[in-house]
C-alpha cells in the first residue's frame, strides 16, 4: 500500500517537473491552471506557449499584453490531432491585450469552455469571421466590456455581433456584459438576437449611449433577473401600453423572474411623459435598484427625486417628437436652401466682378488705342504742314 502510495507521489512530482520545464517564461504553469502576462504576437504563436499547454487545464489566463490578432486554433490543432480536445478547460481569460481581430476556428479545442473573458481590448467585428464562436455552445458567462475598437462607429460593431450571435446561439448563456462600449441602439434586430439566448439571466449594457430599448419578452427574456441599464441616455420611456416598450416589458418577465433593473445615471426629462415612469415605479414589483436615487436632469425639477415630486408637477414642455423631428427637418432643409443661396448670389457677384474686369479692361485698350491714332493722326498733319514751310520752320520746332 504504501509502494502504490509513493509510486502516485513520484508520478505527480514527475509531471508536475514536465510541466514546468515546458513553461513559457512569461507564463507560471501548474497542472490546473495556465497563467501567461504581457504576451506579444510572437509568444501566443511560439512553439513554447503551444508547449505550456496540457490538456488537463481548467483555466488559462492569457492577459495585459499586447497581441492584435489571434490566431487559427489558440490553444491547439484539434482537427489535425484529437488530443488537443481540452475537454477540463473551463475558463479562458483574455482580458487586456488589444485583440483586434479575432479569426475562425480561435476557439476550436475547447467544447466545454463555459467562461470567456475579451473585456477591455480593441476587437474589430468582422462579417468575414461570423462563426467565431461556434464550438464553444455550452458557455455560460461571455464578458464583452470594453472590448471593441473605440475608433468604429457602434453601430458598425452592433450590426457584426448581431450577425455572429445569430451564427453561434448561445441557448446555454447566462451572463451577458456589453457595457462600456458606447453602444446607441438596440433595437427590434437586437431584441430579436438577444431572443436566442433563451437562459440568460443577467444582461450588463450600462455605460453606453442608449436612448431607448425594445424587448420581445414573449418569446425571450424569461430568465433575466439583472439589467442593468445605468449611465446610458435614456430621457423618457415609450408608452406602457406598447407591448414591446421596457416598462410593460419588465413587468412581464417579473412574472417568470425575479427580475432587478438599475435606471442610475439617466438624464431624465421631468414633463408629463415621465409621470407614467413616476406611476410605474409605485407600483411595480419589478426591484428597481437605488429607486430613490433617480432625480430630474432638467427645469425647475432639477435634482430633485423622482420619486418625491408630486405628479402634478410633471408638466409638459417638451413638443412632441415627431412634430420636433418635422421641424428640424423642416430647419434642416431651409438651413440647405440659405447656403445654396447664399453660394448662387457669391457665385454670381464674382462672375460679374469678373465680367466688369474683363470691359474694364477692354474699354481701357479701346481708349488707350484711339488716343495713340489720335496723336499720330496729329503728328500726321503738323509734319506735312512744316514739310511745306521748309526746315527752317521745322528747326525751328525743336527749339
Amino acid at each position: 500500500m504504501k509502494a502504490s502510495v509513493i509510486v502516485v507521489i513520484l508520478c505527480l512530482i514527475v509531471q508536475q517537473k514536465n510541466c514546468v520545464s515546458n513553461c513559457h517564461p512569461k507564463c507560471v504553469c501548474n497542472p490546473k491552471i495556465l497563467q501567461c502576462k504581457g504576451f506579444n504576437q510572437d509568444d501566443i504563436e511560439s512553439d513554447e506557449f503551444a508547449n505550456s499547454i496540457t490538456t488537463d487545464l481548467e483555466r488559462i489566463h492569457i492577459t495585459d499584453g499586447d497581441i492584435p490578432e489571434l490566431p487559427r486554433n489558440l490553444l491547439g490543432s484539434c482537427a489535425d490531432d484529437s488530443s488537443y480536445h481540452l475537454n477540463a478547460l473551463k475558463k479562458l481569460d483574455l482580458q487586456n491585450n488589444g485583440i483586434k481581430k479575432i479569426n475562425g476556428n480561435v476557439f476550436h479545442c475547447m467544447p466545454n469552455l463555459e467562461e470567456l473573458n475579451l473585456a477591455n481590448n480593441q476587437w474589430v467585428v468582422s462579417t468575414v469571421h461570423t462563426r467565431t464562436f461556434t464550438n464553444i455552445q455550452n458557455l455560460k458567462k461571455l464578458n464583452l466590456s470594453t472590448a471593441f475598437h473605440d475608433e468604429i462607429d457602434s453601430i458598425v460593431h452592433i450590426t457584426h455581433l448581431r450577425l455572429v450571435f445569430l451564427e453561434n446561439p448561445f441557448t446555454k448563456l447566462e451572463v451577458l456584459a456589453l457595457d462600456n462600449n458606447k453602444l446607441s441602439v438596440y433595437d427590434a434586430d437586437t431584441a430579436n438576437t438577444m431572443c436566442t439566448f433563451t437562459s440568460l439571466k443577467r444582461l450588463n449594457l450600462a455605460h453606453n449611449i442608449l436612448p431607448r430599448l425594445k424587448f420581445y419578452h414573449k418569446r425571450c427574456m424569461s430568465h433575466l433577473e439583472y439589467l442593468d441599464l445605468s449611465y446610458n441616455s435614456i430621457s423618457t420611456f415609450e408608452s406602457y401600453s406598447n407591448p414591446n416598450g421596457l416598462l410593460f416589458s419588465l413587468d412581464q418577465i417579473q412574472k417568470a423572474s425575479n427580475v432587478s433593473v438599475k435606471f442610475f445615471g439617466n438624464q431624465f426629462d421631468c414633463d408629463c411623459q415621465l409621470r407614467e415612469f413616476q406611476d410605474w415605479l409605485n407600483r411595480t414589483e419589478v426591484h428597481v435598484l437605488q429607486k430613490d436615487k433617480l432625480t430630474c436632469h432638467d427645469g425647475v425639477l432639477f435634482e430633485k427625486s423622482i420619486m418625491s415630486v408630486p405628479s402634478t408637477e410633471f408638466e409638459c414642455f417638451s413638443v412632441d417628437i415627431s412634430i420636433s423631428e418635422d421641424k428640424s427637418s423642416y430647419r434642416s432643409s431651409y438651413n440647405t436652401a440659405v447656403c445654396v443661396l447664399v453660394t448662387m448670389v457669391v457665385l454670381l457677384a464674382i462672375f460679374l466682378s469678373v465680367i466688369a474686369y474683363i470691359l474694364h479692361v477692354v474699354s481701357s485698350y479701346k481708349r488707350h488705342s484711339m488716343t495713340k491714332k489720335h496723336l499720330l493722326s496729329n503728328y500726321s498733319s503738323e509734319k506735312n504742314e512744316n514739310a511745306r514751310h521748309g526746315n527752317a520752320t521745322l528747326f525751328t520746332n525743336y527749339i
